[in-house]
């Protein structure tokens, strides 16, 4: 059955695009509203009202296509088949007589007034619609003439007093709320340029209205994000420098992304407030947090059962050690998050499973002599029984002064050359252009957590490598070589973020489709990316610089 168009009105109001509708027997039998001092208002479809009288009835949905309805034939039973089947049966001819018969019938309930109109806009699709013939042909039963398009239009027009960018009335007396009226009453202060004093009762309006002009001109102001601030803000802003306090380089990863982004989860540590729901599908961080818990106690177990490194010989024990780890991890989850369809959760599950016996699948046929010996390797986080017993709880200090923390899913040992490898694991889907170095600020991981390693562990790493372990990323791995190369390169990238903190310049500058999945717009708004190419491009330099490093 059709979805029917409806709107209220004052007497009755006709679902105009309901077409011939077989109603139920109580909805054909049912009684109307009780009278009021004020009337009666009556929402029914066209088949309901047959029969039926009534001072005044509207009639919405006079659209090409809507009213009346695109008749069409049958594919499965063509007409010239009906004909030859029984004559009965409904053929194009009867589809647009009984078309045409509910609008007799609407007309025909209205004893002293009609009223017809039909929707301007199509929202949906973001075109404009043209009414129909029975509009037409509703004007030249009453007219004695068919008139123009365009005169049809303008009447149409100045009849229908709300739009989509202004809903409300010209006068306040067709507001119908308070909106209305107030949007009424605003429009007319407009109109004679007497609104100034609503800036001047209400200073929180004015500053609001001056910073949303100043975000839409071509020089960076303060209403851009922190912009040139004044000395306190500075001084406040010291506390907050790479030297001065531990970043994790997931958070510096932010800088390149917005700057005012990592302003705002980096140095403000604002959050999105959660709200607790129920959880009808594994959403991308349970399914990271999941399996990330999976591979570090399947490690640790398997450290001390002395089955590591993961080759052919051992994959089918350590596969079965794997589905073990997976079910007591999953049924802890499970016991935590509650969720609300056990089935789709437990087909989840399976999901993980087979991305588990993939990924051993790709570390026994990769056996290269790399030894894993650290899992989850923290460091300046609180301590806990879950991580590394070689974790620390100091942050690791590079050579720059820049401080970190945050924990390395895994540290390998190559045994031959002594040399360290540090991985990262990822569950989500790769990139199409992997990254070579820092991959234009957004991949920062592998190289922060080498430095850190090596600050950590007193060793020399010599490869850092982002790990895809998940069908959807192809089991894919990015190699990044920490080399005398690589390390000026990250060297660069932390002075660049350092620079913007000492001077106090985080504007909402996005990259490219960064506000799209951003959680801080509804702070700034839909249009921050639009804003910045208004914007003088010089100040930008730096950070555009590194979005340009591979």
């Amino acid at each position: 059955m059709r979805k029917l168009p409806v709107a209220l009105t004052s007497v009755l109001t006709l679902a105009a695009a309901a077409g011939a509708l077989a109603l139920p027997a109580e909805a054909q039998s049912r009684r109307g509203p009780e009278p009021r001092r004020y009337g009666r208002v009556y929402i029914a479809s066209i088949d309901e009202a047959r029969g039926r009288s009534f001072d005044v009835v509207f009639l919405p949905g006079l659209a090409e296509g809507l009213f009346p309805r695109k008749v069409m034939e049958d594919p499965l039973l063509l007409d010239i088949y009906r004909e030859r089947v029984a004559g009965s049966l409904a053929t194009q001819t009867e589809r647009v007589r009984q078309e045409r018969l509910l609008l007799h019938r609407a007309v025909a309930a209205a004893s002293r007034r009609l009223v017809f109109s039909y929707p301007r806009i199509d929202v949906a699709q973001s075109r404009p619609r043209v009414p129909s013939l029975y509009a037409l042909e509703i004007l030249r039963a009453a007219l004695g003439r068919l008139p123009e398009l365009r005169a049809f239009e303008k009447r149409a027009a100045d009849g229908a007093q709300s739009r989509l960018d202004w809903p409300a009335p010209r006068e306040h007396k067709y507001a119908i709320d308070d909106a209305e009226y107030d949007l009424v009453s605003l429009d007319q202060a407009l109109k004679r340029g007497s609104v100034r004093y609503l800036v001047e009762v209400n200073p929180t309006l004015g500053r609001s209205l001056r910073a949303r002009a100043w975000r839409w001109k071509g020089k960076w102001t303060y209403a851009d994000g922190l912009v040139d601030p004044d000395d306190a803000t500075l001084a406040a802003l010291a506390q907050d420098k790479l030297t001065a306090r531990s970043y994790s380089p997931s958070s510096l990863q932010q800088y390149a992304a917005c700057p005012y982004r990592f302003l705002l989860q980096a140095i403000h540590q604002l959050r999105p407030r959660e709200a607790p729901v129920a959880l009808e599908q594994m959403d991308p961080l349970t399914r990271g947090a999941l399996f990330h818990a999976v591979q570090r106690e399947l490690f640790m177990e398997l450290r001390s059962a002395g089955l590591l490194p993961v080759n052919r010989q051992r994959l089918s024990g350590i596969r079965d050690s794997a589905d073990r780890v997976l079910n007591r991890v999953a049924a802890q989850y499970e016991d935590d998050l509650a969720p609300a369809i056990p089935r789709v959760w437990s087909s989840e599950v399976e999901e993980i499973r087979a991305d588990l016996h993939g990924w051993l699948g790709q570390l026994a046929v990769s056996d290269d002599g790399w030894l894993p010996i650290h899992f989850e390797l923290a460091f300046g986080l609180t301590r806990d029984a879950r991580r590394d017993p070689a974790s620390s709880e100091s942050e690791a200090v590079l050579a720059s002064g820049v401080r970190l923390r945050g924990s390395i899913d895994l540290v390998e040992r190559h045994s031959t050359r002594g040399t360290l490898r540090v991985i990262d694991h990822k569950t989500g889907k790769s990139p199409e252009r992997p990254p070579v170095w820092v991959g234009g600020g957004a991949a920062l991981q592998p190289l922060l957590y080498a430095l850190s390693a090596e600050a950590v562990l007193g060793a020399g790493v010599e490869l850092a490598q982002l790990s895809y372990c998940t069908q959807r990323g192809n089991y894919q791995k990015v190699d990044v070589p920490v080399t005398a190369q690589t390390r000026e390169r990250i060297g660069r990238v932390l002075d660049i973020v350092s620079s913007a903190i000492d001077e106090g310049f985080l504007p909402a500058a996005p990259q490219a489709g960064a506000c799209s999945l951003c959680d801080y717009r509804c702070v700034c708004g839909p249009h921050e990316e639009l804003r910045t190419k208004r914007k003088k491009g010089d100040r930008l330099d730096a950070l555009q610089d590194l979005r340009n490093m591979p």
